[in-house]
């Protein structure tokens, strides 16, 4: 089983929905970790807060893919990167 590391995250949940289904139209795997913090299924701010976790070897293109989603609009610049971020564009 390959690692997975979390490149990406939002404290949008149609967002991060709209990410996996990204990645998936790529052929990239992906997981989302929930990292709520509510009892109920509404969050306030920053409390809501969503992983992208992809497999190692998908992380440069995943990282491609979401780069130029954002660059393109389809998705929103609010999530931030986890981790170093190396984009040759």
């Amino acid at each position: 089983m390959e690692p997975v590391v979390e490149l990406y995250k939002t404290y949008d949940s149609l967002e991060a929905g709209r990410i996996a289904d990204l990645l998936a139209d790529h052929a990239i795997a992906c997981s989302i970790r929930d990292l709520t913090i509510s009892p109920y299924p509404l969050t306030i701010g920053r409390f809501g807060e969503r992983r992208v976790g992809v497999s190692l070897p998908d992380v440069a293109e995943a990282r491609r893919v979401l780069h130029d989603a954002i660059q393109d609009g389809y998705l929103s610049r609010e999530g931030s990167w986890i981790g170093p971020v190396e984009t040759s564009t």
